[in-house]
This record gives structure tokens, sequence and C-alpha cells, in this order.
């Protein structure tokens, strides 16, 4: 009898793997199979696109579909999109949510930018390929500027239009357009930024038509120079 009873046991639970086994098998060849691909979101590139760079086939699992890898193809292929969200339906359609990319900044070539953007002046471009690192001649150039950039957003100063990196001894920033912001050799820039934030904001408050250039090379001071009519400056000390 308790032989017959391990036998009959073994039997089910030989059975329930095999039933398993089957329904696994069925789910990954007959059932869940993507029927649709459907892209919502910014609209920056056709959906042909965008399916084709998700490398998605129609009749292809749907969880044998990696979301991941599928997203990441999307983003590294298109170089304007920031991020892909794939989303699965039950019912075979497979949704990609597509982020435009924002730009933050620019090379000027001559074209028109939108609001926003900041402008970088540097040494020569000898290579901007889209959705690679742009290269520029001089090898500190890309450093620097990313640099600028995050004690710019680390200290929370906006209203920058432009950023001059092709003097490493005398890097400069554009404030709103009218006021030029020097800050000196590109190794001190990290010491001076919450004390540029502090003057321009004192400057917007006291004087907010000011037009000119402040001269931040000398640490803890700021000498301002008005521009005059005949476009040159006069210096004098902010107190």
């Amino acid at each position: 009898m308790k032989k017959r009873r391990i036998k009959k046991l073994v039997a089910l639970i030989l059975g329930i793997i095999i039933i398993i086994a089957v329904a696994v098998t069925l789910s990954l060849t007959v059932f869940f199979r993507i029927d649709n691909v459907a892209v919502t979101g910014d609209e920056i590139y056709n959906n042909e696109d965008v399916i084709a760079a998700s490398q998605i086939n129609i009749g292809d699992n749907m969880f044998m579909t990696s979301k991941k890898k599928t997203a990441s193809g999307i983003e590294c292929t298109l170089p304007y999109v920031e991020s892909a969200e794939i989303k699965r339906n039950l019912s075979g359609t497979i949704t990609i949510k597509i982020t435009a990319a924002t730009a933050k900044l620019a090379i000027d070539n001559g074209d028109s930018f939108g609001d926003g953007i900041i402008i970088i002046d540097s040494s020569p471009v000898i290579s901007a390929v889209p959705g690679e690192t742009v290269e520029f001649q001089d090898n500190d150039d890309l450093g620097i500027i990313k640099n600028v950039l995050t004690l710019l957003e680390s200290n929370e100063l906006s209203g920058i239009t432009s950023i001059d990196v092709s003097n490493h001894s005398n890097i400069k920033l554009v404030y709103k357009e009218r006021v030029t912001v020097l800050l000196g050799l590109s190794s001190s820039v990290n010491d001076k930024m919450d004390f540029v934030k502090a003057a321009l904001t004192r400057l917007d408050s006291d004087n907010p038509d000011f037009t000119g250039s402040i001269d931040f090379t000398i640490d803890k001071k700021a000498y301002l120079s008005p521009q005059r009519e005949d476009n040159t400056t006069v210096p004098f000390i902010s107190p």
C-alpha cells in the first residue's frame, strides 16, 4: 500500500510538471504573441523609425521581449529620444511611449535656437555625430563645459545665454544677453559660482537694466564695467 501511494504521488507530481511545461510552451509559442506595436508621446521620429529601432517584430512573444533592452535600443539608435517607455497589453499590443530630449546647449553655427538654449563658443568642432559625444579640437573644452553647466545647475543660476571656453585662461558667460561675466582661469571657476550668483542677483535688484561686463577674475571681487553708447566700458568696483 505504501509503495502504491508513493507511485501515485510521483505520477501526480510528474503530471503537474508536464501540465506546467505544456502551459509554458504554449504561452511562449501560441499565446501572448505581439499583434500590434503602437507609438505614443512626443512625435520627433515617425512611427516606422521608432518600431525599427525597437527591433520588435509582429509575432514575437510579448514576455520574451525585454522592456529594458528595447527601450535602451531606441534611446541609443535615435539620439533625439530622451527616454522610451515600453508597456505590454495582454490584448497583444506593445506600446512605446517616447519622450523627446531637451536641448540645453548648442554650437553657434549661424542657425537660430529656441529660448533656454545656451550657445557654446569653443575651439573648432572636429566631430559632431548625432547620438555621440561631440569632439573639440581642444580636448579639455568638453570637460570645462560640463563642469560649468553642472555648477550653473547646482547653484540654480538661470539666465545664462552663452558659455565661452575658447580661452581657458578666461572663461566667459553671458547673462541675459546683456552682461558678460568674466570668470578667469577654468581651474578657479568652482570656487566662484556662488559669489557670481549673489552678485548677479544683487545687480538685477539694484540695476536691472545694466549692460556691460562684470570681472570676477580676482577672488571675491566684482568689477563692473558699464557699456557706453560708443560700446566701450568704464570699469568700477562693486561695493
